[in-house]
This record gives structure tokens, sequence and C-alpha cells, in this order.
């Protein structure tokens, strides 16, 4: 039976920031297969009337370790 794959986000303006929490996210599950990654760049609102900001949106589509 295939393993079910799975999606992780990341998302903030910087991209070192980004780059720390993958880091980090990898570190923390310890192996993974990476299937694909895709990176955007968005407009984001905070609040309904607060403006708009730039921000990065990494998706990573991955295969879980086998326990």
């Amino acid at each position: 039976m295939p393993k079910p794959m799975k999606v992780k986000i990341f998302m903030d303006t910087s991209a070192s920031v980004i780059e720390e929490q993958i880091n980090a996210w990898l570190e923390g599950i310890g192996a993974a297969s990476i299937i694909k990654t895709d990176t955007v760049m968005t407009a984001v609102g905070e609040k309904p009337q607060g403006g708009k900001y730039p921000c990065i949106v990494v998706t990573v589509w991955y295969e879980p370790p086998l326990n």
C-alpha cells in the first residue's frame, strides 16, 4: 500500500525566516522524501482594513519516513 502524501506550508515576509522554519521542520521529522516544492509571492492582509503586504509562501509535498 502506498504511503500517504502530506503537505507542509511555510509563510512569512522574509526568505531567511522561511529557510529557518524549513530547516527546523526537516530536523524535527528526521527524514522524508520530498516530492515537489512550490514557491509563490502573494499579497496578504492581516485585517480587513489593515492593508496588504507581500508574503512568500513555500509549499512542500512529501512522503513521511517509515516508522
